[in-house]
């Protein structure tokens, strides 16, 4: 089994948002993305956005390019939406 590599992870930074959008490959594949509180006091921790549940949930694909277009979509919802509980 091999290292999980990051593929592509970007910060989002805006109003109270303090989050990290991440895709990893875990193997051949299969990609993983995720949406992380970076906030001191992990304040939407188990909030949703975008369909994830942040710090909980992932979302998993069989291809680079699938991973990468989750990617996008989170990324997208994670600078639009507002995370709710």
């Amino acid at each position: 089994m091999s290292i999980p590599t990051i593929v592509a992870q970007r910060p989002v930074i805006a109003d109270d948002k303090q989050l990290t959008v991440s895709t990893i490959r875990i193997a051949a594949n299969y990609y993983e993305t995720v949406i992380f509180d970076d906030s001191s006091d992990k304040r939407h921790d188990g909030w949703r956005i975008g369909g994830y549940a942040i710090d909980q949930s992932s979302k998993r694909a069989p291809s680079r390019d699938e991973a990468m277009e989750q990617h996008r979509e989170a990324l997208y919802a994670a600078r639009t939406e507002t995370p709710r509980a």
